[in-house]
């Protein structure tokens, strides 16, 4: 092996010689070009340890000669060499900040030493630099460790979350993360924190790895996709994949690097300790609070729970739902039979909602009869929908009986929610017992209406065919009375423009109040008509509100987002007029039927109701899901 390699530029044959026949001969690879140009060109193909340079060459000396090499090699080391009468030009390449420069004739033995002592500068300097690299990534690592200690101190999954993405953008200097947590033993991933600029893609919120995905991410180290600018880190532990991390954006560079993988996959070594210790903790506290002989939560954990759930829903801004669950007829059914049989109807209840709540929902047990249920990062819409599914999955489920008597659970739901109907848990259980006791009252549940569709409920309300008319007054038959509640549920007739202005009223109501979510069914025999008749419809787009006219004389597209008309081709949307509007707070519905005095029919303020109705009519016509 070569004790260096050193490229000499001397244009005088006699020490291109000497150089070949003196360096050679102690070990060095030597290269020996004759003038400036061809030295460069060498410069150009492989490092030198040294360049011996004559400095007064033609075309480049001194100090010229000098920067021409280190533009191309600005490290490299240089041993000038030059006639008695040239040592100023020399002195000046000297304080350029060559190594040195020697006067010819050479002699060999000074040169050799003059060769030995460049050669021990750099290896010294090299090992130097060496040592400062360790030394630096050794501080990297240790400021790395302790970064990482601070994981293995948190004991809450959003805390977790947030710190896991805060120190991966920190240590790899990029400005976003996303991490998603397992759901079903890894058959699905479902988004938990989002910090800085990383963005959530529509769909992301639950994914579910293909194949290829699978096989990255059971490989249990950092990817790089897209060119390196998206790093993706599953973190794994025992073989299981916990959680999955996208880090975006990274910070003055355009993409990541080999050191960065390693560098998250330090992190997630950490990483997966805590979230392992994390779901343990969880999964014990879960099975050591829960209520005896009961797959539910007891009420101390549930209060704790809570107060852990509405402390981050005010510090990061999230919405919290309370739902109360009650068997209105316990008392009744208690005294008819046996605890046993009351005990295995319950238990079949909460194994039917525990099936449709999510993994974050817990149900708690209040009392014989009363079950409480928190929906993390779900408005009041959204629980409005989840008591939708917790009645259609007990529907039919919960009858109790013998061969000489036979009964069924009267389920029913009410919810409050965060910040809306308060900020503690006890603002929220006030607003849903409020809304219970409601709700006890509603003209839906103190009828034979519940198991009805939308059509059949309307033609109950309205009666057979001018049922209601006689002549113009008014008359109610006894089997409509009854649907009539003073203050909020009655009969009546009425121009048939005042149906257009009712509608303009909820227009401008929405309008008025754009952040506040609700939604407008509206049957119509015209859309073309109706849309003349509202002009600010369009303003609609801007709010929160969703209008849906149904029914129709032909199929219509309309550039808008919030106004839909849906074109249903049945009489019965022009032999019966109907209006349903629903917010957080307020809901009308009215059903009515054109006559020759006007329009004829019920209107009602009755919220849950209104609800109700709202539901049907999406299930009989299979529409979106509003609540």
């Amino acid at each position: 092996m070569a004790k260096g390699r050193i490229l000499a530029i001397d244009n005088e044959k006699f020490y291109q010689r000497f150089y070949r026949n003196l360096l050679e001969e102690q070990g060095y690879e030597l290269t020996v070009t004759d003038g400036p140009a061809a030295g460069l060109a060498a410069l150009g193909v492989q490092p030198y340890d040294l360049v011996i340079a004559d400095i007064r060459l033609p075309g480049l000396e001194g100090p010229a000669l000098v920067d021409a090499i280190r533009k191309q090699a600005p490290q490299q080391e240089i041993l000038a060499v030059c006639e008695l009468q040239d040592v100023n030009i020399a002195i000046q390449a000297v304080k350029l900040g060559i190594f040195g420069y020697m006067l010819k004739p050479l002699n060999a033995e000074e040169l050799l030493l003059q060769i030995d002592r460049c050669l021990f500068r750099q290896s010294v300097n090299r090992e130097h630099r060496k040592l400062l690299e360790e030394n630096l990534e050794f501080h990297a690592l240790l400021s790395q460790y302790n970064r990482c200690l601070a994981l293995l101190q948190v004991d809450d999954l959003d805390r977790f979350g947030d710190l896991l993405l805060d120190t991966l953008m920190e240590l790899l200097v990029a400005e976003g993360g996303i991490l998603w947590l397992s759901e079903g033993e890894g058959e699905q991933y479902r988004f938990r924190s989002r910090r800085g600029l990383g963005r959530l893609r529509p769909g992301e919120e639950l994914i579910t790895p293909g194949s290829g995905d699978e096989r990255m991410m059971h490989a249990g180290r950092a990817v790089l996709l897209q060119d390196g600018r998206i790093l993706v880190l599953p973190v794994c532990h025992e073989g299981k994949v916990l959680a999955m991390v996208r880090i975006e954006t990274p910070t003055g560079r355009r993409k990541f690097s080999p050191r960065d993988q390693r560098i998250a996959d330090f992190v997630a070594d950490f990483a997966a300790c805590s979230l392992q210790h994390i779901l343990r903790i969880r999964e014990l506290e879960r099975g050591s609070l829960r209520a005896a002989d009961r797959d539910v939560y007891n009420m101390a954990f549930f209060r704790d729970y809570a107060e852990r759930e509405l402390y981050k829903a005010r510090r990061y801004n999230r919405k919290l739902s309370f739902v109360r669950l009650v068997i209105d007829n316990h008392a009744r059914l208690k005294g008819r039979f046996h605890d046993r049989d009351m005990a295995t109807v319950q238990s079949q209840m909460i194994k039917l909602v525990n099936g449709v709540l999510r993994d974050a929902d817990i149900m708690a047990l209040h009392s014989d009869d009363s079950f409480y249920i928190l929906l993390p990062e779900t408005d009041y819409w959204g629980s409005l929908v989840m008591q939708r599914r917790l009645r259609q999955a007990l529907s039919g489920q919960l009858r109790i009986g013998d061969m000489h008597k036979d009964a069924q659970f009267d389920v029913y739901l009410r919810s409050a929610a965060f910040p809306v109907d308060g900020t503690t848990l006890e603002d929220l259980e006030r607003v849903a017992d409020r809304r219970m006791e409601r709700l006890r009252t509603s003209l839906f549940y103190r009828s034979d209406l519940q198991s009805l569709p939308f059509w059949p409920v309307v033609e109950k309300i309205l009666g057979p065919p001018d049922s209601l008319l006689a002549g113009e007054r008014l008359r109610v038959p006894a089997a409509q009375k009854r649907f009539e509640t003073s203050g909020r549920s009655c009969y009546g007739l009425m121009p048939r423009s005042r149906l257009v202005e009712i509608l303009r009223a909820f227009c401008r109501e929405v309008t008025e109040s754009p952040l506040v979510r609700g939604v407008i069914y509206c049957g119509c025999s015209d859309f073309d008509a109706l849309r003349g008749s509202l002009r600010s419809l369009r303003e609609i787009e801007q709010t929160a509100t969703s209008f849906f006219l149904l029914g129709g004389n032909k199929r219509v597209e309309w550039e808008m987002q919030r106004v839909m008309p849906i074109f249903i081709d049945e009489p019965v949307f022009r032999q019966t007029t109907f209006l349903l509007y629903l917010n957080e707070d307020y809901a009308y519905a009215l059903f009515a039927r054109p006559t020759a005095e006007g329009l004829v029919g019920f209107h009602t303020s009755d919220f849950y109701f209104v609800e109700n109705m709202i539901a049907r009519l999406q299930e009989q016509y299979q529409l979106r899901a509003q609540v």
